[in-house]
């Protein structure tokens, strides 16, 4: 079966208190892992970004529920892609608060004329390497 990765960013419709976040990333790591779902979900300022990767069917219904959640709103989906390997495979749902060198969402968030999955490639794959490196600096 084919592995896909969907990238989408997002905003806050209430603001999640430190514990009500890992609470939210605790339970969506072990829908996830019922679904063999990895990813990453990355948060800064109210924005999110969120990685989501596996087989495709399941990624692709988790994505429509995540569209018709509303804890978020101004769901950009950034990318789409079929990929060879998770970038994330120990984790279910890895939770990042903050990274050494914070990424600015703004940036992302800003690239809404663009077509999907075409944003600088090379920028993608340097934030998620930032992402794996955060990572294993944590335990899964």
């Amino acid at each position: 079966m084919a592995l896909l990765q969907i990238i989408y960013t997002s905003h806050a419709t209430v603001s999640l208190d430190t514990k009500s976040l890992r609470e939210l990333a605790a339970g969506a790591s072990r829908k996830n892992r019922a679904f063999g779902i990895t990813g990453v979900l990355y948060c800064a300022n109210e924005a999110y970004l969120q990685v989501l990767e596996g087989d495709e069917k399941p990624v692709l219904l988790l994505y429509a529920d995540i569209l018709r959640d509303e804890r978020h709103e101004d769901i950009h989906t950034v990318a789409i892609r079929p990929i060879e390997q998770p970038n994330f495979p120990n984790w279910s749902m890895g939770l990042l608060e903050a990274v050494d060198e914070p990424i600015d969402l703004a940036e992302v968030l800003n690239r809404r004329d663009d077509r999907v999955g075409v944003w600088n490639d090379a920028k993608w794959h340097s934030i998620l390497n930032t992402f794996r490196a955060e990572l294993e600096t944590i335990d899964p």
